[in-house]
């Protein structure tokens, strides 16, 4: 009897210890080698994912985030017709609360506004009780891929697209959510982040987009939800203002910052066609190919900086071809996202190659205006990049596998045109003097440059993680 019990009790742990992690292995490499193949095959197709307008547009840079929430409380404001909002993230605070409240204006006007949000749970805080409030107030509310752990690689799928039309004639894209470290109002953290102000006839492509994706099989309505609301906190989004928010409120009205405008005649738009399937991603086609083109110089900024076999076989054709490129990116103590670090710490000997520089951004806040920043801890959060000092591209595509097998994104990218890279270029210098150089440069400390500030268990918490970046990087 005591054998016996020996005996099954030596093959439980082995199922348990060998098993188990077998079992998985198998599974996250078939969804791994399934995120990188033409599995649905022929990619679909459609007029508005791919627009490429030489109509004269003005294009201004929203590099502060308390500007770009100045910009779009003011597009809603004009608004006359139509407002469309997509995001990943609507948080629940006092920056979401003063956009809410001025959406529900305009929808008391008969402007016709609608939100679509993903339904990513980590970071999901705009509940089917909330929506219930905006709707009743005209403001139509839909969620994108409510797919649950059942469907595991469906649920990998997001839109991690970011956009804000008004009356299909002026748009907001770029790198920030709606919440308060988007737009310099965190106490805790905040991000450095870019937008683009888009004025001309492309913004009615980027709705055609978004008329794609609210009607595509991936949306769902929020009473279609099955919710348990018992203990659940009763946030009201257009409730009465709290003393924070009349204060930020009262800033906003005698904010005199205005866009510096320019005027792109070639502006292009791309974004990824709805659902999962690695051929209906469409912005990492046209970033390599803008690489590609690229004879002198690129300078690219992402929050993360985890580069696959394609990423670096790409990287290194434009670096042979005599191409100098600057990545600027986060180190440990200017980002939470301590598994991308990681990624990158277990990479560098792939990014030490001549014509390269990688820099990390420090944490420090950065002087932009005359208002005193919010927050001791910064980091960089915009996605975009300056090719020959003529090219432009701000979106939401992060370098990372994620953004080019599994997300929903989109760029803009606005090509010769030589004032607005001059802003964007004067930005990154900006952010670079803040920054450490990881691989390059003469004095560039690698590991220890990425690791510099953090605190001892955000790097334990990465040295843990660290041994299976590489295994687990293409769902980073």
């Amino acid at each position: 009897m005591v054998w016996r019990l020996v005996r099954w009790t030596g093959i439980a742990l082995l199922v348990v210890l060998i098993g188990v992690p077998v079992v998985f292995a198998i599974a996250f490499l078939g969804i791994q080698e399934a995120s990188e193949r033409q599995w649905l095959g022929q990619a679909p197709q459609h007029a508005a994912i791919d627009v490429r307008s030489r109509e004269p547009h003005a294009v201004a840079l929203l590099d502060v985030g308390f500007d770009s929430l100045a910009a779009r409380l003011k597009l809603i404001e004009e608004a006359k017709q139509s407002i469309e909002l997509e995001f990943f993230i609507y948080e629940l605070d006092e920056s979401s609360r003063l956009i809410s409240q001025a959406l529900a204006r305009k929808a008391a006007q008969g402007v016709k506004v609608r939100i679509l949000v993903d339904f990513a749970m980590p970071v999901f805080k705009l509940a089917p009780q909330v929506a219930r409030t905006l709707e009743q107030a005209g403001v139509q509310v839909r969620y994108y891929n409510t797919s649950g752990i059942a469907r595991f690689f469906a649920m990998q799928h997001r839109t991690h697209r970011k956009l804000l039309v008004v009356d299909r004639q002026k748009a907001i894209i770029g790198g920030r959510n709606i919440g308060n470290d988007y737009f310099d109002l965190s106490n805790h953290y905040n991000f450095l982040d870019s937008d683009l102000l888009i004025q001309g006839p492309i913004a009615g492509a980027i709705v055609d987009s978004f008329e794609l994706y609210w009607a595509s099989d991936w949306v769902t309505h929020p009473q279609d939800i099955a919710v348990d609301e018992t203990g659940a906190p009763r946030i009201n989004l257009l409730g009465n203002r709290t003393v924070s928010e009349e204060r930020i409120s009262a800033d906003l009205r005698q904010h005199a910052a205005a866009p510096r405008f320019s005027t792109c005649r070639d502006l292009h738009f791309v974004t990824d066609y709805p659902g999962s399937g690695v051929e209906r991603r469409k912005v990492y086609l046209a970033i390599a190919s803008l690489v590609q083109e690229a004879k002198q110089h690129i300078v690219v900024e992402s929050p993360y900086l985890v580069l696959r076999d394609d990423g670096v076989a790409l990287m290194q054709g434009v670096l042979q071809r005599g191409v100098r490129l600057q990545f600027l990116t986060n180190t440990l103590h200017s980002t939470d996202a301590f598994y991308a670090v990681a990624s990158l710490a277990d990479s560098l000997d792939r990014f030490s190659l001549a014509n390269l520089e990688v820099w990390g951004y420090d944490g420090r806040p950065l002087k932009q205006n005359q208002r005193p920043p919010a927050s001791e801890r910064w980091g960089v959060h915009a996605k975009r990049a300056v090719f020959d000092n003529r090219t432009v591209v701000v979106g939401t595509y992060n370098m990372d596998p994620r953004s080019a097998n599994l997300n929903s994104e989109l760029i803009v990218i606005c090509r010769d045109n030589p004032e607005l890279a001059a802003a964007m270029t004067a930005s990154l210098k900006a952010r670079l003097a803040q920054s450490r150089a990881i691989t390059g440069t003469p004095g560039a400390r690698g590991y220890d440059a990425l690791i510099e500030g953090a605190d001892p268990d955000t790097i334990f918490q990465m040295r843990m993680v660290r041994p299976f970046a590489s295994f687990l990087d293409f769902l980073l």
